[in-house]
Formats: C-alpha cells, structure tokens, sequence
C-alpha cells in the first residue's frame, strides 16, 4: 500500500495526458515487483546461489548496499545463514585477522584513488599543492570518497570492540592468576573423572570442542550472561594446560564427592564470574558516563557553532538586502558609501566566522589563531565591543573542552602499544578522556581508516557511534550485548550518542554550503562596488535557462524527474526502488545524460547559438577573456600546456599564485597530459555542476542496466548473473572521466580570469622595464578591462611593497584617505616603489591604485582591507562550485574503482562482510 501512495504522489507531478499510461506501467511494475521483488522471493535457494557467484568487480558500494538493503529486509533467514557460513571461513577474531582486513581495504582504496588520476604526476601535484592551495578546496580534497564506502569497514570496527570486551576482562583473569589456575585445575579434574582428558588435545579447536563438555557438567558455565568469561576462560585453560602439561597431575573425584564437589565448584565459578563480570560492566558504564560527559561538551559546542552560522545566515540575510538597495542608489554617493560600508563589515565579518567554523571542523580547535587576533584588536572595525567579547567567549570555551573530537584526533596519532603516550604527553588531560582515550585506543586498529574516510577527525568517532548500530542479526555476540548495554546505560543519561555524533557530518555539510555561498557573495560584492554586476559571474538565468533547456530535448526531464523525485523524499535504498521509480522520464533523462558528454560544445558559451548573441557574454568573451587568454598565451608560449594545466590548481593568496606552475615544475617526471585545448572556449560551469549533479544521482541506473537501450533496470536475480557488469562500470567511469576533463578545464579558465599564473609575468612586464610593447599593451588592456585580475593584482602590488605589519596604522590610513588629503599623503608614502599612488574616485568614493605605463593611466581597484591584508585572492563563486564538483566525481569514480582493487583472497570475503553482520 505504501509503494501504491509514492507512485500516487509521482504521478501527481507528471504531466496529465501522460498520467494514465505511467498509471498502467505503474500497476504492471508494482505488480511485477510483488511477485518478482526479492523481499517475495528470497527463500528461492536459485537466488541464494547466483548471489554465491555474484563478482563484485563491476559494482560499487552504492549498488552492493542497495543490494544488501533488500536481502535484509526479509524476515527469511537464509541469507543470514549464508553470510554466516561464509564468515567463518575468514573469521575477524582477533587483531591480525582485523589488520588485514584493513590492510587490505586500504591497499585497494589507495589503489582506486591513484585510478582515478590522468596520470602520477596528477596525484602527486594534488598532495603537494594541497599544502597550499585554496582553503576549501584541499578541504574537500579529503572528502568522504563515499558515503557507502564506510559500510565495508563495519565489521571491523565491530570486531574491535569486541576485542576490547575480551581484553578488560583477559586483565581481570590476569590479576586472579592464582585464583584462575586454581580454578582450571579443578574444573581439568572434575572432568577427567567423567573420561574427559583435557591435555589430550593437541591444538586449540580440538580443545574447544572439549571443553564444550564442561557446559554439561558445571551449570555456571552454561550462563548467557557469562558468555564472555566463559570464553576468555577457556583460552585462558588451553594456555596454562599447554604450558604445564607435563606437570600436570590428572586426579579422579571420588564417586561419593563428585556432586557435592562440583556443586562446589558451580558455586565459586558463580561468584568469581559474577564479580568479574561485573567489575567490567561497570567499567563499560563508566566509559558510558565519560563519553556522555565529552559527547555534552560536544554538542555545547555545537550549540556555539550553531550560533555562529546563525549569525552568519542572519547577515547574509542583510546582505543580499543591501545589494538590493545599492542597485538603485548609483546617483546617491553618500546613501551608496553608507550601505557599502556596512556591506563590508557584514562581508568581513561572515569570512571570520566561516575561517572559526573551518577551523574547528578540519583543524581540530585550531583557534589560537583567532583569538590572538581578536584579542590584539585586529578586528575592532568589524565587531562592536560585545560582539567581540562573546566571540572571545565562544572561542576560548571552544579551545578548552574535552570533546569526542579531542579525543579521537589524539588518540588517532597512537597505536593501542603506546596508549601510555597519549596521557604523558598531556593530549589526553582530564579523567574522562582518558577513560575514552582508552577505549578508543584499543580499537585504533580501524581508526586511521575510519578518518581517512569521513574526511576529519570527526571520522574517528564512528568507534564510539558505531556501537549503536549492531543491533543483532543474527543474535550478535556475548561481546556486544554488554557493549550494547552500555549504549542502553548512554541513552538512558542522554540523547543518542550516534545520533548526536550524526551532527559532526551535518556541520560538515553547512559549512560547505556556508562557505560556498559565502565566496559567491564576496565576488557579488566585489562586481557590485566596481560596476561588474554582470560580468565574471554571469548570471544564472542567462547562463542555465538558455544554455541548458533548449540543449537536448530530453535534458529537461532531468529537472521534471528530480524535482519531482524532491518533493516526494524520494530515496533510491534498495535495488527495487530502482525500478519501482524507473518511468518514462527517467528513461529520458538517462538517454540525455547518456548522449551529452560526447559533444563537449553543449558545455560551453561562445560556440552555442543561445548564447552568443547576449551582450554580457559578447564583451566578456571578446573584452575580457580572449584578451586574458592572449596574454597568457605569450607569457608561456614555450610552455604553455604545463602552465594551463597548472591553472586547474588555484591558490588562496596572491603571493602563492604562481606555485602550481612552479611545483609542477619541479615534479614533472612525466609527460604533463596534453591541455592545450582547455581554454578554447568558455565553459558554462552553471550547466557543468548542474548536468554532473543529474549524473550522480542516476548514475546506478547505468550500471545495473542490462543490454538493453532504453536503460530499464535488470531483475535482481538477472544482476547477479549479469556478465555486463564491468563493460557497464567502465563505461560510466569513462563517462564520469570525460566530465571530469570537463570540470579541470572550466577550473582551469575560471582561475585564468582570476589571474593565477599572471601576477608575477604582469608585474615583471610592468614594472622590469620590459620592451616588449605588444605584451605591455595587452597586460595594461587586460588590467584596465578584468577587473577582478585587477584587483587581485592591486593586493599583490600592496603586498610587496607596503609594510602591513602594523595592521590598525595601515587600516586606519586607508580608511580616513577616503575624506583626508593628508591620511591619502600619509597612505602613498608607504608604498616603496617610486610611481604608484593610491588615488580616491570621488564618485564612487572608492579607493583605487594608480600607475602610467606607455603613456597609458592603469587603475587597479582596491579589495577590502581584510582580503588585502590576508593576502587573498579573489576567485569566481565558479572556482569553488566546480572544485566541489570534482570532489564529487573523484568520489563517484573512487567508487567505482573499488570493487576491481579487491585482491583475489579478500573479494568474496568482502561481499559477505559488507554492512556487517546486522
């Protein structure tokens, strides 16, 4: 009935003359799936033995857990058993058998990530750079590759918590050690009386199976709630037995004491294992407490967080308001300067709570920073008094919590072997953390992979919210039940740890968004204040509605079928929901998705015939881009496919803006791949994020497609034993390749209007008495005509050649320059190059810098004070819109690359492992 509302709810979003059809297809497919559907079908042992053969090689994580969502959703438990079965062929008992299987899962994902470069010299330039390049850019550089991915290492972090149950209570038995010993004699005699000879078995499973014998003899040891010292004590007897053997003396109980002997023997086993038991219960318990305590630090910090974004989302709120009425007030010089003036605070202050957010998120309480900052009154133009103050509040409570986070970014560095480092060198201070860093520490086998893939060190607590998710099927160990009830002891005291935990991940997100959208108004704002609204970032109704709806006639049913698929929560979960919600637009959809990546001109500006005509675009191709193309076109003709490639690498400040090409200079071992084409034409990157946006969302569908052309979805039983697999994963990973060439070009031209790699050649033709009149007139058209280059050419002039180290006396010059001859005279006076002067355009009551070269005047506008003295570059909202585009597709083919890397021991070990043994 369920699946009979959603397909309701989709059709009310389609077009009614279409209605009736999709309405009988709908009957037919829901029909075909009830009888079809694997949740009806599993107890059909045909698909139990396809799955057996089933070669994960062409699949991916997303497809395998859509997979494994269906076959968990039956009440049969046959696949259960199955995957039992399997496991125990390769179990993940203890740490080596856990190492290796991270190992091995390691080794495959490094593998799939070098996969995914043009070539090594790609990877290697990306690491370097990364140490420089553009904050969020070698943030996302770290990625989660995806989100499924993690799915595989959930038996292993499941694995090391049940080893840390084994070991508190291999320390409690150690320090009973007499008591113990006694204690396996006793009980090797008592069975030795009933014709068990427990030193007869020569290895540990035949040991085993004995002492399975003792369960019928002793009743203690057949107590579930003991589970755990039984078996920690039964390792304990298979090594003290081997040890002593020869000195052990096998006694028989007199037939009249055999009773009252063993009940004795019930009754102090009883006890002994009560009491240890509980000792480690309580222990667990308090590490619940310990974890509460950290995880409300946690979340108080969150609150502060939350509190900043807030600010953030409330000024930029008012910040769009004011963009809005500056644009009528270009006749109103003094109305206009008062908006931009609290425009600028709003901007400056947004980029210093976006720089704590960041902080806190990939740095681990990197706030030192801020607060000195703060503290020295860098920052008192921006924020009044008690905004100050209660920044300087949030950031010291923020630097002195003990939280989850704290915790784990430490404990990280260590292995269990060297726990005790992590208390004497004061990471880990208070009692709690301790308590955390313990448990932590003991399954850090798995926590250097855990961070790798969740992108920071909020990764590493997967440990700890993990544990909420062994729920049990089958009936999960003696281990993690106890764990469990210290998950049960959490919730009681406080709101789920894991869900909480969630919030790190959701953080993550908004500050992304935040600090994307942040960017995009930085650069709105710069175009506002020097008449450049609608060029650098074109607008978006222009660039999207004509460049993309009349591209390809079936590309706009990407919009109908996701828009649709939004409004009705739409979640592709389970193999059948990929066919439950396959319909004609879907099919249309993937038949453009399909076909457009081949003709790279759909993505571009000059070359499509909607486009061209528009005058905004018509004087940014020919006015500014093809100019700034040209001239960097002469600065590196004799090396000009390394410099473009070096472009697709921007850069955070002026000063690091030729570094790519420097690095890459300096790494190239190999050939650089050819991308002399990469600044032909102009790429509409609106049309680029929003087409890559459609195909990882649909992409699956092209991979569980059979060799059919209309791209329905295979029956499941049909996947399993489809052949087709890896010519299909291949051929969305060359899909997904072709759009990420794509994406590096349209970086690589949008940090080309920036100004990367031009800054350092503009200032040695400028200012190195160059007599080369062609490239001299063309880098002053290029200044006087790109006024973004420009800028970010003022902060690198001003950078080099003003002392900003006193940073009020420069800022407060700067200002009053604006309105006073002798703070201007004062501001000039500092520059240390002999004919550039600052100079004020009383009519936009603006500060600019100025210069003559070849009888030409050059005015470069001034950035913010801020911008100028962090040094930074100014790029396009595109730059970072895109950088997080191939983050995605990386990410999209780091998954499809995955499968493949499995070695031949582990592939079939990791399909049954995969989710773990919910």
């Amino acid at each position: 009935m369920e699946d009979w509302k959603q397909d309701q709810k989709i059709l009310l979003y389609i077009p009614i003359s279409k209605s009736i059809n999709i309405m009988k297809k709908h009957l037919i497919l829901t029909a075909g799936l009830a009888f079809t559907s694997f949740g009806q079908n599993i107890k059909s042992q045909s698909i139990l033995d396809e799955y057996k053969k089933f070669d994960i090689n062409g699949s991916s994580s997303e497809v395998m857990y859509a997979i494994e969502n269906d076959f968990r959703q039956s009440p049969n438990k046959d696949f259960v058993i199955l995957k039992s079965n399997e496991q125990l062929k390769y179990p993940l008992k203890n740490e080596r058998q856990v190492q290796d299987y991270i190992a091995s899962f390691n080794t495959s994902l490094e593998v799939a990530k070098k996969d995914i470069q043009m070539n090594e010299l790609i990877w290697k330039a990306e690491n370097e750079i990364r140490k420089y390049g553009v904050n969020v850019l070698s943030n996302y550089a770290l990625a989660l590759p995806s989100k499924h991915i993690t799915n595989f290492l959930v038996p292993a972090i499941q694995r090391g918590h049940e080893l840390y149950v084994d070991r508190e209570f291999q320390l409690k038995l150690e320090k009973n050690d007499a008591k113990v010993d006694q204690m396996i004699v006793d009980l090797t005699n008592i069975l030795y009386t009933k014709g068990i000879d427990l030193t007869t078995a020569n290895d540990e499973a035949a040991f085993n199976n004995l002492f399975e014998l003792a369960h019928k003899r002793i009743p203690a040891l057949g107590k579930e709630e003991y589970g755990v010292f039984n078996k920690e004590l039964t390792k304990r007897a298979y090594d003290f037995i081997k040890t002593n053997r020869s000195d052990i003396n096998l006694l028989k109980v007199k037939v009249d004491n055999y009773r009252k002997t063993v009940k004795e023997f019930d009754l102090k086993l009883t006890e002994f294992q009560k009491n240890i038991t509980e000792e480690v219960t309580t222990e667990l318990n308090n590490v619940g407490e310990s974890i509460i305590k950290l995880n409300k630090n946690q979340n108080e910090i969150f609150e502060t967080l939350d509190g900043i974004q807030q600010r953030i989302t409330d000024n930029n709120v008012r910040i769009k308001q004011l963009e809005h009425e500056m644009n009528g007030l270009q006749n109103n010089i003094g109305l206009l300067k008062s908006k931009q003036d609290e425009h600028s605070v709003l901007i400056a202050q947004n980029s210093f709570q976006i720089d704590i957010l960041s902080g806190y998120t990939f740095q681990n309480l990197n706030t030192n920073q801020k607060i000195d900052a703060l503290a020295k009154g860098h920052f008192d133009n921006v924020f009044q008094p008690g905004e100050k103050e209660k920044l300087l509040k949030e950031l010291n409570e923020i630097k002195t919590k003990e939280t989850i986070i704290s915790v784990a970014s430490g404990v990280e560095q260590y292995s269990s072997a060297i726990y005790g480092g992590l208390v004497n060198s004061g990471i880990l201070k208070g009692e709690d953390a301790v308590k955390v860093g313990k448990f932590m520490s003991v399954v850090s086998i798995v926590s250097g992979a855990a961070r790798v893939y969740a992108g920071d060190v909020s990764g590493l607590t997967s440990i700890v919210s993990g544990i909420g998710g062994f729920s049990g099927k089958p009936k999960p160990s003696a281990e993690m039940q106890m764990l469990q009830k210290m998950m049960n002891f959490m919730n009681e005291r406080f709101n789920r740890i894991d869900e909480n935990l969630r919030r790190i991940d959701s953080k993550i997100d908004a500050l992304s968004e935040t600090t994307l959208d942040m960017y995009k108004t930085m650069s709105l704002s710069f175009q506002f204040s020097f008449d450049q609204m609608d060029r650098i970032i074109w607008k978006t109704d222009i660039l999207n509605k004509k460049a993309t709806m009349l591209l390809f006639q079936d590309y706009e049913k990407c919009r109908e079928l996701t828009d649709a698929w939004d409004r009705i929560d739409v979640k592709l979960n389970t193999y059948a929901d990929y066919q439950k919600y396959f319909i004609q637009e879907t099919q249309q959809c993937l038949q453009s998705l399909s076909n457009l990546p081949n003709n790279n001109f759909y993505f571009t500006v000059a070359t499509n015939r909607y486009l061209k005509d528009e005058k905004e675009i018509e004087y940014e191709i020919k006015e500014i881009y093809n100019p700034t193309k040209e001239l960097f076109t002469l600065y590196y003709d004799k090396d000009i496919n390394n410099a473009t490639f070096s472009l697709m690498f921007p850069f955070n400040m002026s000063s690091d803006a030729n570094k790519p090409y420097y690095l890459l200079s300096n790494i190239a071992s190999q050939e650089i791949p050819d991308q002399t084409k990469a600044l032909d034409d102009l790429y509409n990157f609106d049309m680029i994020n929003e087409f890559v946006d459609f195909s990882m969302r649909l992409s699956n569908y092209f991979l569980i497609k059979g060799g059919n052309v209309n791209f329905a979805p295979l029956k499941l039983i049909d996947y399993l034993r489809d052949s087709n697999k890896s010519i299909n994963n291949d051929l969305v990973q060359r899909r997904f390749l072709k759009l990420n060439d794509i994406t590096r070009s349209a970086i690589a031209q949008q940090s080309l209007l920036a100004g990367h790699l031009l800054l350092d050649p503009i200032y040695n033709s400028l200012f190195g008495y160059s007599t080369d009149l062609k490239t001299n007139n063309l880098a002053i058209k290029v200044l006087n005509n790109n006024k973004l280059l420009a800028t970010n050419f003022s902060t690198y002039l001003i950078n080099n050649n003003i002392d900003m180290s006193d940073r009020q006396k420069v800022e407060t010059l700067m200002k009053n320059a604006l309105s006073d001859e002798k703070a201007l005279a004062d501001l000039n006076s500092l520059i240390g190059i002999n004919d550039i002067l600052f100079v004020v355009d009383k009519n936009k009551d603006k500060l600019y810098l100025s210069f003559e070269r070849n009888n030409q005047k050059i005015k470069l506008p001034v950035a913010d004070f801020n911008s100028l003295f962090d040094n930074k570059m100014i790029n396009t909202d595109a730059t970072y819109s895109l950088s997080q585009t191939q983050q995605n597709i990386n990410s999209k083919l780091i998954d499809l690359k995955l499968p493949k890397n499995f070695d031949g021991k582990h592939k079939n070990i990791f399909k049954y492992y995969y989710m773990g043994d919910q």
